[in-house]
């Protein structure tokens, strides 16, 4: 019996240690908060295909395994950082409930990201370039003729490393047009956790349409989104965490937002954000920088009531030279040049004026404060715009629908200098203060539409909703009245704006390539086909040839 009992302490006590072992705070479902990460990251650049997912994976699962990811409940990568077209790989639909650590005969890449999140435990969303078998000239959906397409896609991981969530990106960006497929109605993806939160999630160039990501919010009332981006950042309205910030303001949404860090093409950006409360944590960089950037969630319904972290913000100093980004490559919205828009005068100090483009009209009322003259500094110019229709595009890949009101920086006096930052070479002076602006529009009301604030500072970063300005609604039977007003002086504005999409149903085919027309299914009709006919023999022989592999592999 004494060697019985002492058996049970040795038990107990090994019990006890795992339990030690693995006190991690796990967030419940009737916990107000969740606690979630993205990760801004750099992605390998040179070496072999392999040699760089070998790097990439590396560095991704010294994150997840890192004690600063313990009381993670959730953590996001972004797109395109791990594996490349030479390197795809097959993932298993949700539905099975594979766990890749536990099967082997997925890729090593899958199979360690499955093990560290069981051995984390904790969610990950990773994305990935996917393949999945496919007949060709069959009478089905679209196949390309290599026997498989190719996909962009998330990867949802849970606690125990099981496969419980795949999205495929259904709007692709320039040249992901020649390689990559795209289903034909856009998934609605989601899954829910075991800390009682639903989310959804898309990826990247998808937060501009309507489907699939205002549907998640709009029709299936999801209030937690996960969003893996590849951002190219675009002046005045578009960069990163701009876009993000505006979005989930717009939406009154959770965003979890995790972007690549290459900010000599563009890419970066990255936050964490709480609908209408604003950032919990955002960062955008001018060197390529990994980051894990962390923050306690407040849930849907507890965010009424939730208090932001106290944050002290500095006494305001009107200051002739701020801190400001230049080093960051920036895209220009060419829109720009179809607004009607306003120069205002160099040494303006204040404006009450109205601009409409068509029957679209834009109330301004500002007023500036001087700071100082300086010769040896160059001063941004300032034009007012006002814009509805159609005749814009999405960063010349879509066709648009917007309506704006809008206060923009230039470099100079000509429209053309608009939507562009001073380089580095240039010395630039605050010479005056905005003291108040104060922007309102009249914006149609409609289904198919979002209409958020869009502002922006010389540091890219937006200005701070309930702190550096307010947002006003009013509703009548047509339309919105919006106002947005600054709050707080401010001294670097490059953008302060309304911005609203209205989802164009423009279908934008992208034949950027004679590849495209072969993805079309070809039926095998008598027809179609003769008998013996060298056509039939390469249909058949592709067939014979895809069912052979696919059976090997599987």
């Amino acid at each position: 019996m004494a060697l019985k009992a002492e058996g049970v302490k040795v038990l107990l006590g090994f019990v006890l240690i795992l339990c030690i072992g693995n006190s991690e705070e796990v967030s419940l479902p009737s916990d107000p908060t969740y606690n979630a990460g993205v990760v801004e990251f750099v992605p390998a650049k040179v070496g072999l295909p392999k040699d760089l997912v070998i790097d990439n994976l590396k560095r991704i699962k010294a994150i997840i395994e890192s004690e600063a990811t313990k009381d993670l409940d959730i953590l996001v990568f972004p797109e395109y950082i791990l594996n490349n077209m030479d390197m795809k790989t097959y993932i298993p639909d949700p539905k099975d409930g594979i766990v890749p650590c536990e099967v082997t005969n997925y890729d090593w890449f899958l199979t360690e990201l499955s093990c560290a999140a069981r051995s984390r435990q904790l969610y990950l969303v990773v994305n990935m370039l996917e393949k999945e078998f496919c007949l060709p000239f069959a009478n089905q959906r679209k196949c390309h003729p290599s026997g498989y397409n190719t996909f962009n896609t998330n990867v949802v991981l849970d606690r125990q490393g099981r496969v419980i969530s795949r999205y495929r990106k259904s709007h692709l960006f320039r040249y992901e047009w020649y390689s990559t497929d795209i289903l034909e109605t856009p998934q609605l993806a989601t899954f829910t956790t075991d800390f009682g939160v639903t989310f959804g999630h898309f990826i990247c160039f998808d937060m501009l349409y309507y489907e699939p990501a205002e549907q998640l919010v709009k029709e299936k009332n999801v209030t937690d989104i996960i969003y893996p981006t590849h951002w190219f950042s675009e002046l005045p309205f578009l960069t990163a965490v701009q876009n993000q910030e505006g979005w989930a303001f717009a939406n009154d949404v959770n965003l979890l937002a995790a972007d690549a860090s290459y900010p000599s093409q563009q890419n970066t950006g990255s936050g964490i954000y709480a609908g209408r409360l604003g950032r919990l944590s955002a960062a955008i960089f001018q060197e390529p920088t990994t980051k894990l950037l962390i923050a306690k969630v407040p849930k849907s319904e507890y965010r009424s009531s939730y208090q932001m972290p106290t944050a002290i913000e500095p006494v305001f100093m009107p200051q002739l030279v701020t801190p400001r980004f230049t080093k960051l490559d920036l895209q220009r919205d060419y829109n720009v040049d179809v607004f009607t828009t306003k120069l205002l005068e160099e040494n303006f100090t204040t404006v009450n004026e109205m601009l409409c483009h068509r029957s679209f009209c834009c109330d301004f009322q500002i007023e500036r404060q001087k700071i100082g003259d300086s010769p040896s500094h160059q001063a941004y110019r300032f034009r007012l715009a006002a814009y509805s229709g159609t005749e814009t595009t999405f960063q010349r890949v879509s066709s648009s629908n917007q309506s704006l009101c809008a206060v923009i920086a230039c470099t100079g006096s000509d429209l053309y200098t608009c939507g562009y930052i001073f380089p580095e070479s240039v010395a630039v002076g605050n010479k005056y203060y905005f003291s108040k602006l104060q922007i309102s529009g009249d914006f149609i009301k409609a289904k198919r539409s979002l209409i958020m604030p869009s502002t922006l500072n010389a540091n890219i970063m937006p200005l701070k909703p309930n702190v550096d300005f307010t947002w006003q609604e009013v509703e009548s039977s047509k339309t919105q009245r919006i106002t947005l007003n600054l709050s707080r002086p401010q001294m670097d504005l490059l953008t302060f704006a309304i911005w609203s999409n209205y989802y164009s149903t423009v279908d934008n085919t992208h034949n950027l390539d004679p590849i495209v027309n072969l993805k079309q299914p070809i039926a095998l009709t008598s027809s179609a086909v003769t008998p013996f006919s060298f056509k039939s023999f390469q249909i058949i022989f592709s067939i014979i040839l895809i069912v052979s592999l696919k059976t090997q592999f599987n």
